[in-house]
């Protein structure tokens, strides 16, 4: 692989993260199901889905395409993702909305604001992790 190109290492930890962020939204949904919460598990399967595809959309397109040398369209590359991203989410929310009847607010937010703020979280580890080294 040419050193231009982003190295799989280097890609990892974003699709660790999105692998993450999937493994929460199911444990979550599967434990509000055990609970015998139904309505809530099916929000928060909602609410964490909505937010990994966010951030899948993000990672691959400003990440899948990384050249090193090509480092000034990295900026704008960025800025057109997070405004798709932002209409992917706010499309998906009114779909939710406009689909299912009664959702569980609590655990649709709180599922999408769980696993948004996930890769925070796994950055600043993978960051820490970084410099022990």
């Amino acid at each position: 692989m040419p050193i231009h190109q982003m190295t799989p290492r280097r890609f990892s930890p974003a699709i660790q993260s999105l692998g993450l962020q999937l493994a929460v939204t199911l444990l979550l949904t599967v434990l509000l199901l055990v609970l015998s919460l139904p309505s809530a598990a099916i929000s928060m399967a909602l609410g964490g889905g909505i937010a990994a595809l966010g951030n899948a959309v993000m990672v691959f397109a400003v990440f899948g395409a990384y050249r090193a040398l090509a480092a000034r369209n990295l900026a704008g590359r960025m800025m057109l993702a997070q405004v798709f991203r932002l209409l992917l989410i706010a499309a998906a929310f009114a779909a939710v909305f406009a689909g299912y009847e009664n959702p569980d607010l609590l655990a649709l937010f709180g599922g999408f604001l769980a696993v948004h703020l996930l890769p925070v979280w796994w950055v600043h580890r993978a960051s820490a992790q970084a410099m022990k080294r």
